[in-house]
């Protein structure tokens, strides 16, 4: 046992071997300094009590994504995203999903998102991307609650988005009313990286109508 600690939002890699067990807690050996381990609560009172959040490469493709393709997975219980081209991983990160965490069953519709505060699972081809927009979960002109100029807002299926969250820095956490809340610089990676490209001049583009192909992003809970 040791007293050492990772900085906060310290990205570390773990060993591919399985973990030792002690009771609920697991340690994950690190694949850069084997005998070093992370501890690792498997039956936590809340999924946010972990003090890490770690991922596994996804073991497969997701049907109907080629083995060429960039697609992007959401797991909601960890808060991590990660962006493959095929099957390899190009770029992972911490989001924040939204309070109320994965749907229960029976409740993923957009409808019973924006209910509880869940993020939906799915399959979701991205819809259309705005470089800046404001943003609000009010109907018609916003009059209570709004965002100014939130960049690089990338729609699933309206009104769920993957978007900077410039308001908070707590990735990983449950923060959002339903959607992918992502940090700036993560945000600007992304809208830059998935597809259809954003034409020069322009402020939005949506999928499809010789706009080219939809980057697909695959939300599951865990």
């Amino acid at each position: 046992m040791s007293d050492e600690t990772l900085d906060p939002k310290t990205p570390i890699e773990i060993s591919d071997d399985p973990p030792e067990k002690a009771g609920a807690l697991s340690y994950y050996e690190l694949r850069k300094e084997p005998g070093v381990y992370v501890e690792f609560d498997t039956n936590p009172k809340l999924a946010l009590d972990n003090p890490v959040s770690f991922t596994r490469v996804a073991k497969k493709l997701p049907q109907s994504v080629a083995a060429d393709e960039k697609w992007i997975e959401v797991k909601i219980v960890p808060g991590t995203l990660t962006a493959y081209v095929g099957s390899e991983p190009v770029f992972a990160t911490l989001f924040s999903p939204g309070k109320g965490g994965p749907p229960a069953p029976g409740n993923n519709s957009i409808e019973d998102a924006r209910h509880y505060a869940t993020t939906s699972v799915g399959f979701f081809p991205l819809e259309w991307k705005e470089h800046v927009a404001t943003m609000s979960n009010e109907k018609g002109v916003p009059k209570v609650l709004w965002f100014s100029d939130v960049p690089n807002q990338q729609y699933l299926k309206a009104p769920l988005a993957m978007h900077v969250a410039y308001w908070h820095e707590d990735f990983g956490m449950r923060k959002s009313a339903e959607c992918v809340n992502v940090a700036p610089l993560d945000g600007s990676f992304l809208f830059g990286w998935t597809l259809p490209e954003l034409p020069e001049g322009w402020n939005a583009v949506g999928a499809g109508n010789g706009n080219g192909k939809s980057t697909p992003i695959i939300v599951t809970a865990n």
